[in-house]
């Protein structure tokens, strides 16, 4: 009996910086349509999706490996700095990965099982799981990325916005403002 793990990361496409960001702070330029992120243009409908398959004998080893990886301290401080993190979540649980890779041969000699699936295998089915803790961290990185991204392009929308509204106002009040007029002499 085998153990089917699939999962599902959103990818963020994120292509370059807002061309605002690039631009002196007087002048205002909002991104162009192509790299607009609002409205979820760049944000795939498809997730990259991963399957992992192993012997449901190793369940419990795969679960502590995966806790392990799981209770490293993250520290949330706006960048974007999450999979630097996630990879050092990996040596940091090289021991715990190297006694559940031991374990779950045994678990397998033990059971019987021991030809479902040969030891490359249980190793390679750990490394998968930290390359896909490694690669949630990315996608974190990569969401937090293109939410500053949509953040400054509302600002930038904004500005624009309230510019053009001043323009609109300094418009009408010139044509609002009568033309001074000269006092006549009442002796001419």
């Amino acid at each position: 009996m085998t153990r089917t793990i699939l999962l599902a990361l959103c990818i963020a496409m994120l292509g370059h910086a807002p061309a605002a960001a690039q631009q002196a702070e007087n002048a205002i330029e909002l991104p162009s349509a192509e790299d607009s992120v609002l409205g979820g243009s760049e944000y795939t409908k498809l997730p990259e999706t991963w399957e992992l398959s192993y012997d449901i004998a190793m369940q419990p080893y795969v679960e502590d490996y995966k806790k392990c990886l799981g209770y490293g301290n993250l520290i949330f401080d706006g960048t974007a700095n999450v999979e630097k993190q996630h990879r050092a979540d990996v040596p940091r649980c090289a021991d715990e990965r190297a006694e559940a890779i031991e374990q779950s041969n045994a678990a397998l000699v033990r059971r019987g099982r021991s030809g479902s699936m040969s030891p490359a295998e249980v190793d390679e089915a750990f490394d998968v799981l930290g390359y896909i803790h490694i690669q949630r961290g990315r996608n974190f990185d990569d969401l937090l990325k293109l939410q500053q991204r949509a953040v400054e392009e509302r600002r930038l929308r904004y500005e624009a916005q309230i510019a053009a509204r001043d323009a609109a106002f300094a418009v009408q009040k010139t044509a609002q403002t009568p033309e001074p007029v000269e006092p006549t002499n009442a002796e001419d």
